[in-house]
């Protein structure tokens, strides 16, 4: 992009032709406040103490750090979460080993479909050969190699990058063969299994979504989840587990939308431990009869720490740092909080453009306290951008956890 000349100075440039080199103090100037929140911001209402034991900080690093870099002005940036939404066309069966020792049900909704059978963790050592599998479709029973196209073993599943067990084994069936269902059988079958089915060509698709990608600890969020217009759903449920292996009931009720949502409340209780907390659907549609499991995820941060909305622009004379804005921050646990945050300034045409993004983080005790984001020359310099500057995609972060705490799509505009 080729911005238009300046005739107004750039704000770096004029902060460091005012800075002195000799001075190294700062001193703050009229507060500024937070602008106010929308609905797609996450943002902590209260700082809440977390048990004892459920944050660990011990080996954080206690060091103050701060660093920023130039953006490029054409960069497309997304300041609002984008939760991510699945599109299942493929669902899983727990098989005893009785169960497929006799043969188990497999409906299908489209020719093609690829099956993987795996071990279940309490099975260590199973194996199955493609001897063993037999399949049963409508009409008289069929050793498995007459339907089917392909197998892979273990081996050469995980050298086409999948991550399956050991003993697992996948087939596709022959895409001339189009039925209702098959019947699956290992009459040799040793323990229980996983049976996976995986139909590519079929627009029976299960979407599954969340409304937010992050919570706080004591929020709830809305999960939807919907078959193509026209199908009916039989049946849905679904399991909400967090990382620590705590599993709770999802319940769903139909929507206006035509699908069905739920109100997903996590239990606070199991907050804190790193990774995502996962909504597993599964879920039954009335015509064609298939089954599809889908899963979503979404993260979970205790509210230890918050934005108190204090924010001042710091007058430092260190040249290198022309622009510092100093935001307090309400904690009610002593932790690591990091800042960053993306600035944007403005074209002679009055459109906006991404100028630099700056990350700080600093230790903090419980109480009230501040973490400085500061903007380094280069970092300014180089876009051709002026006021009004915007400070967007603000972020909190407890970096014990790694749980984001407050995340703002447009936080801050400097005159």
């Amino acid at each position: 992009m080729n911005l238009p000349h300046f005739r107004r100075v750039p704000l770096a440039l004029a902060l460091a032709i005012a800075a002195s080199t000799d001075a190294a103090q700062a001193q703050t100037t009229a507060a500024l406040r937070l602008l106010p929140s929308t609905a797609t911001d996450q943002f902590v209402a209260h700082a809440v103490a977390p048990a004892p034991g459920q944050l660990a900080t011990a080996d954080l690093d206690r060091t103050p750090a701060s660093l920023s870099w130039p953006l490029d002005p054409d960069a497309t940036l997304d300041a609002r979460p984008r939760p991510f939404t699945q599109q299942s066309q493929a669902y899983w069966i727990d098989a005893s080993e009785s169960a497929l020792q006799q043969g188990v049900r497999l409906p299908l909704s489209a020719a093609g479909a690829v099956i993987r059978l795996s071990p279940h963790a309490s099975n260590p050592g199973a194996r199955i050969e493609a001897q063993d599998v037999v399949l049963r479709a409508p009409g008289p029973q069929l050793h498995a190699g007459v339907l089917m196209q392909a197998l892979a073993d273990e081996d050469a599943l995980r050298e086409a990058g999948m991550d399956v067990p050991a003993g697992s084994v996948a087939f596709r069936l022959d895409p001339a063969f189009l039925a209702p269902h098959v019947e699956l059988a290992v009459p040799v079958a040793r323990g229980a299994w996983l049976v996976h089915v995986y139909e590519p060509h079929s627009k029976l698709v299960l979407e599954l979504g969340a409304a937010r990608d992050g919570i706080v600890a004591g929020e709830g969020v809305r999960v939807h989840a919907r078959f193509p217009a026209g199908v009916a759903t039989a049946s849905i449920g679904g399991l909400l587990s967090s990382p620590d292996g705590h599993s709770q009931p999802v319940a769903f009720m139909p929507d206006a939308g035509g699908g069905h949502s739920a109100w997903v409340v996590p239990d606070p209780a199991h907050a804190g431990t790193r990774g995502l907390w996962e909504v597993h659907v599964f879920a039954q549609a009335a015509h064609p009869g298939v089954p599809r499991d889908a899963r979503t995820s979404f993260s979970v941060s205790m509210p230890v720490a918050r934005l108190d909305g204090r924010i001042e622009r710091v007058r430092t004379t260190v040249r290198s740092q022309p622009l510092m804005l100093r935001f307090g921050i309400e904690a009610a646990a002593a932790s690591r909080y990091q800042l960053s945050a993306v600035l944007y300034g403005h074209a002679a045409d009055g459109s906006a453009h991404p100028s630099a993004i700056a990350q700080s983080a600093a230790w903090l005790e419980a109480g009230r306290g501040s973490v400085d984001l500061a903007f380094d020359v280069p970092s300014l310099s180089g876009a051709g951008l002026g006021p009004p500057w915007e400070l967007r995609d603000l972020r909190l972060v407890n970096q014990a956890d790694l749980g984001l705490l407050e995340r703002r799509e447009r936080a801050l505009v400097l005159p």
